[in-house]
């Protein structure tokens, strides 16, 4: 037993998941129909189905128990003209399939079973139109008219000529179950289609809807068509409604769902040509071990719709030790040398959990779009890692080295959002396209926290580039975001391992907007550049925030390269910056950022910097915009200083000797004691004019006998009668970054 099945025979809630073992079973026709069924054996094992009663192009057949043993086949020997094969049971006994089910031409084939149906490891179909496994209790008819799986006694049936347009459920729907071999999932990057499992043509649909769902190592296929599971758990009509491609399922008249559980490498794949369709509603939707559900372009045809609907939550569960591409997930990719466009993935639940390695993605590897994904959780997503080296949790849409299209958008809209351990959220590209655009909306929490086990791989929220397409945005929508622990928000470039021979990316960094009513940083990162051996230029950082706190933390727009250094805007009312923390737009050939904070208060610790400078090229600018604001009842009592300070000179300037000047040379921020803010409107200038004047008498010397020692102001305490007072602190006084210093009135003295 592999530790995949043992953890999922240990913790699943949905089946007892033990080997199935097929029940040798045989086809029974009733006696309820005008025409009834008949069966006869040709061949090897073929149950050979005549009869049954035909209505305009509708085919009725009527059953007491209906099952395929191991080997064997049932072969519908249906005329032509027929379209749908309507096929019930009677009985009390479960449907079980494990051979082979055949019809001609190209008949939609109905197999309609309230007790519950059971696809095992040899189920397969060969038939032309659309398969409808059920559990429901009638099929529902345009006309009025149903098909009852229990027929009132002795009661004519009413049989129509009508199209099918929904099923009946009632109160106890029985469950659906699928098993296989697990072989269902891509082995490569390229396609690779197996025999197993069941499977209907191109452009036809694939439907399975019950009670509880359960694909055990099973396969769903079809080549652009479309797949329906659906898991009911309460009486109601499931709409039919007609498509190219067969039917789309509608769950407008029930109320209540169940539980669907993808498990062991199990696939649900409708890729083709053009991507197909996917619907899955339930409850609870379940994918571990390896299992993938996957609508992908691998030709020139537009890529499908991949929609979830489960009411309470999604969870994906992948296998740490498994490598991500084959790791549980969903995915609508575009295959390499795909000129289609892929599809969208669109999600809506309560709760989406993803850990373990597991993923959902839209991206492409070849010369079409990417899809978008969206995804409305009411309650809470979670992205995070298991503790394993190679165990990676994404949301992602990418547009993939060698690819020439562009990343699709990604939209969450949640109360909660949680990366840990090395989640990750992110759109980008390492092609020639554009990256796609991330859009962040919670209501309550944003967290981004922790790495990997290795270190290597941050939490983050990402709009990346490593090629020469633009990143795309980011913005974030929430009340209170918080960045720890080396997690990151960042678009733009990064910095690539030196084991990776990859060219520099020289694409340019996005936009980033974060709007918050607190934004709180501790050992986290936030950035819009292109460091690294990147070439493009940074990116803008927008911050809006009532309060903002770095705390050995970084908010940077550098750029690296000849790349300019990106803009960062400050709007909040408090900012506070401890610990060496830093704001910066630089740059290296390029022109430094400009930065620009509007703040009513502002506090920076003497470790902590802000800068825009340029190694190279022209520095940027530092602009603060201070508000003298009455928050806080008790201000800081000082004299009012001008901004340009009078400085008297006393000596006569003389040729041959040195200038006078005023000069400090500390420009640290003062700390406020105990945890209190600063609040000032003081434009730091750090040279002032000094005008020229006439003097004809020899001034007296200023040299002092004793140089005087200036230690420099650093706390700000509170006094006994609540004043603010700017003081030392006698216990760490500082001497050595403060100074004043004027040039001697006589040339060659030194003060």
């Amino acid at each position: 037993m592999t530790k995949a099945l043992s953890w999922l025979i240990k913790g699943s809630t949905l089946f007892c998941l033990l080997p199935w073992e097929p029940i040798a079973a045989q086809i029974v026709p009733d006696a309820t129909l005008r025409v009834n069924s008949s069966v006869t054996i040709e061949g090897n094992n073929t149950n050979a189905i005549t009869g049954g009663t035909q209505v305009g192009s509708n085919l009725f057949h009527s059953f007491e128990q209906f099952s395929v043993p191991t080997g064997s086949a049932v072969y519908f020997k249906n005329a032509p003209d027929i379209q749908n094969i309507l096929t019930r049971v009677t009985g009390s006994s479960v449907s079980n399939i494990d051979g082979l089910i055949q019809a001609n031409g190209i008949a939609n084939v109905f197999l309609i079973n309230p007790n519950g149906i059971v696809f095992g490891l040899n189920a397969s179909l060969n038939i032309g139109g659309s398969f409808v496994g059920t559990t429901a209790s009638n099929i529902k008819f345009a006309d009025g008219i149903s098909f009852d799986a229990k027929p009132l006694s002795g009661a004519e049936p009413l049989l129509t000529v009508s199209v099918p347009v929904g099923l009946g459920f009632g109160t106890n729907a029985g469950n659906i179950r699928v098993f296989g071999d697990g072989q269902g999932i891509r082995k490569t990057s390229d396609l690779i289609d197996t025999s197993s499992g069941l499977r209907v043509q191109s452009n036809q649909t694939l439907a399975l809807v019950g009670g509880n769902i359960l694909l055990s190592r099973g396969t769903l296929k079809t080549t652009g068509g479309q797949i329906e599971l659906g898991s009911v758990a309460g009486a109601g009509l499931v709409n039919l409604i007609p498509t190219d491609k067969g039917w789309t399922l509608e769950y407008s008249g029930i109320s209540a769902f169940g539980e669907i559980q993808l498990s062991g490498a199990a696939a649900v794949d409708a890729s083709g040509n053009g991507g197909g369709n996917i619907q899955i509603q339930a409850m609870k939707l379940m994918l571990d071990g390896g299992s993938q559900i996957e609508s992908s372009t691998l030709g020139a045809g537009t890529g499908g719709t991949l929609k979830i609907n489960a009411s309470d939550s999604v969870n994906l569960v992948g296998l740490p030790e498994v490598d991500s591409f084959f790791n549980t997930g969903i995915s609508s990719l575009v295959y390499p040398r795909a000129t289609g466009a892929g599809g969208n993935i669109n999600m809506e639940t309560g709760r989406l959990n993803v850990r373990d390695g597991a993923g959902i993605a839209a991206g492409t590897y070849g010369f079409g779009n990417a899809g978008s994904i969206d995804i409305l959780a009411h309650d809470s997503v979670e992205v995070l890692r298991k503790l394993t080296a190679n165990a990676g949790s994404s949301i992602t849409s990418l547009a993939q080295r060698g690819s020439t299209g562009s990343g699709g958008n990604i939209k969450i809209e949640t109360a909660r959002l949680s990366l840990r351990s090395g989640g990750v959220i992110s759109s980008g590209t390492f092609g020639q396209g554009s990256g796609g655009n991330v859009s962040i909306n919670v209501d309550e929490e944003v967290q981004v926290t922790g790495k990997s086990l290795t270190g290597n791989s941050p939490s983050r929220i990402s709009a990346r580039t490593g090629g020469t397409g633009k990143a795309g945005n980011l913005t974030i929508e929430v009340e209170r975001l918080t960045v720890t622990d080396g997690g990151r928000v960042n678009i733009g470039g990064e910095k690539i391992p030196k084991n990776l021979n990859f060219q520099p990316g020289q694409g340019n960094a996005g936009t980033l907007r974060i709007n918050a009513d607190s934004i709180n940083l501790d050992r986290g990162t936030i950035t819009a550049g292109t460091e690294g051996g990147t070439k493009g230029q940074g990116g803008d950082i927008f911050l809006h925030s009532g309060y903002l706190q770095l705390r050995d933390s970084i908010i940077t727009a550098t750029a690296g390269g000849n790349g300019d250094g990106g803009n960062i805007t400050i709007n909040t009312d408090i900012l506070v910056t401890i610990k060496n923390s830093s704001i910066t737009a630089n740059a290296f050939e390029g022109r430094g950022g400009n930065i620009t904070i509007n703040a009513k208060g502002l506090f920076f610790s003497p470790d902590s910097l802000i800068t825009a400078n340029s190694k190279y090229g022209i520095n940027g600018t530092v602009q603060y915009n201070i508000a003298d604001t009455n928050i806080y009842p008790i201000q800081l009592k000082t004299e009012i200083i001008p901004i340009t300070p009078e400085i008297i000179p006393v000596c006569q300037a003389q040729a041959g000797t040195e200038v006078n000047s005023f000069r400090v040379s500390s420009t640290r921020n003062i700390q406020s004691k105990p945890n209190n803010l600063m609040y000032n409107n003081v434009e730091q200038s750090n040279s002032v004019p000094v005008p020229p004047f006439n003097n004809s008498h020899n001034p007296k010397s200023l040299r002092s006998n004793q140089a005087t020692q200036i230690i420099e102001a650093n706390v700000l305490i509170r006094d006994s009668q609540g004043n603010l007072v700017l003081t030392t602190d006698q216990a760490n006084p500082t001497r050595d970054n403060a100074s004043l210093y004027a040039s001697s009135c006589f040339s060659g003295s030194q003060w």
